[in-house]
């Protein structure tokens, strides 16, 4: 049995903690920081985050992640616009994007990450069909793009059986 490691620093419990708030599984902590999943494990499941200055490293690491969240997410939208723009659309993997940073936003602000009410959904679906339908009349090119994107699968105008 060779050394034994040194136990983390505070700031290396306080990230630990920040990244398992952020959903990280303790395999993907452990990758990140250099140790073993069961001591990242171990030291997580200890009540070791109410030290003050543990909690004060944590801060600073999620106000980090947020604003660097905040950022990604930020460019994501920016980049599907020029995608749609260009007409090289990859939506999915750009609102992948956006959807990865915004729950993990979400979970360091202490908020719910849970899915909205279909009838909000539904409801913010038929809106952005309004919109989408608008532009399509103000632009004819642009209704064969959305059809032609789309593989005629999107139904605009009341179409969509309700």
């Amino acid at each position: 049995m060779g050394p034994r490691k040194p136990k983390p620093t505070k700031k290396e419990l306080a990230r630990m903690k920040v990244l398992s708030d952020m959903g990280h599984s303790p395999t993907a902590i452990a990758k990140k920081i250099g140790m073993s999943n069961h001591t990242v494990s171990k030291y997580l499941s200890m009540d070791l985050f109410s030290d003050p200055e543990i909690k004060s490293f944590m801060q600073v690491i999620r106000d980090r992640e947020i604003d660097d969240l905040c950022l990604l997410g930020g460019k994501a939208r920016a980049r599907l616009h020029e995608m749609l723009d260009e007409g090289k659309t990859k939506p999915i993997e750009t609102v992948a994007i956006m959807d990865r940073t915004f729950q993990q936003r979400r979970l360091l602000e202490g908020q719910s990450t849970a899915n909205i009410a279909y009838a909000e959904v539904s409801s913010r679906y038929r809106e952005a069909m309004d919109r989408l339908e608008k532009l399509c009349n103000e632009n004819p090119g642009l209704r064969e793009f959305v059809e032609s994107a789309t593989g005629g699968h999107l139904k605009m105008g009341g179409e969509d059986g309700e």
